[in-house]
């Protein structure tokens, strides 16, 4: 019976945890803890809500205990992923290497370590993993993480093949994000265009596709354009510092030099250590006095 309750007790925190109620779920998987404390699940379940709530060292408890009744890779990669938000990144990817060895066809395993080697900026293993991973299972989500690895690495080319070959299976908006920056890369500016285009008819109010296609058409000469994109933006993000630096920049280009200098003063007021609104705003000093 109690252990039924448990149960019951478990499905209801996780309810509570993924509608954001972490409350009411640490409520719940206390609860069943009482009643059954060698639930692997419900140790998981406790250690990803001490993880959301960024007690680490509780979260890294519970995952530990979980392990200790159920080596499940799941709870592995839990425990690694706790252990990189903690700073701890060489035992955090020692813990995904021997999720690896373990379990081989492990997705979330070969998926955190090429994360993790793209963070370091190690972006041949990076790629190497994501081989591991698209060896497993080509979807196009995965495909386009290679992508990305291949525009840090500045092979162009070879991004642009695999995104166009991926546009035609997914209708992720970031596949056509992604060509849009490679194209503009590229100087391609009008396909850039097309493409940036194509993202944002999927989702209008997404600030980097919006953005890019501002800075596409700055590119482009297109003042215009890039300002009626930059002011939507600043419509809806009114203390974004990039996108005040980037308007800025393109008063400064047609010699509107007070507009600039506001702008730039208002973004360093967010951020005074923000390089290219510091740059701007002293060229612009230098050029009013």
């Amino acid at each position: 019976m109690e252990l039924s309750k448990a149960i019951e007790l478990n499905n209801q925190g996780a309810k509570s945890f993924l509608e954001g109620k972490l409350n009411e779920a640490e409520k719940s998987f206390k609860d069943a803890f009482q009643l059954d404390p060698k639930n692997s699940s419900l140790l998981n379940n406790m250690g990803l809500l001490y993880h959301q709530k960024k007690n680490f060292e509780t979260a890294l408890n519970y995952f530990k205990k979980a392990i200790k009744i159920e080596d499940k890779a799941s709870y592995l990669i839990n425990e690694g992923n706790t252990l990189a938000m903690m700073g701890k990144v060489e035992e955090a990817k020692q813990k995904y290497l021997d999720t690896t060895q373990k379990h081989p066809d492990s997705m979330g395993a070969w998926i955190s370590l090429a994360r993790l080697s793209t963070h370091q900026k190690d972006y041949d293993l990076a790629k190497n993993y994501w081989n591991k991973v698209i060896a497993i299972e080509a979807r196009p989500e995965y495909l386009l993480e290679y992508a990305k690895v291949l525009i840090l690495q500045n092979q162009l080319e070879d991004a642009l093949e695999i995104l166009y070959s991926v546009s035609e299976k997914s209708q992720n908006p970031e596949i056509w994000f992604q060509i849009g920056r490679v194209e503009h890369l590229q100087k391609n500016y009008g396909i850039a265009e097309k493409a940036l285009k194509k993202a944002l008819a999927e989702v209008p109010d997404q600030l980097d596709f919006r953005h890019y296609l501002a800075i596409n058409y700055m590119a482009m000469s297109e003042i215009e354009q890039a300002l009626y994109h930059l002011d939507f933006l600043l419509k809806l993000y009114p203390d974004h510092k990039q996108i005040l630096t980037e308007k800025g920049v393109v008063m400064f280009s047609i010699n509107q030099l007070e507009m600039a200098a506001q702008l730039f003063e208002k973004a360093l007021k967010i951020d005074p250590s923000y390089q290219k609104a510091q740059h701007y705003s002293q060229l612009i000093k230098k050029q009013l006095n």
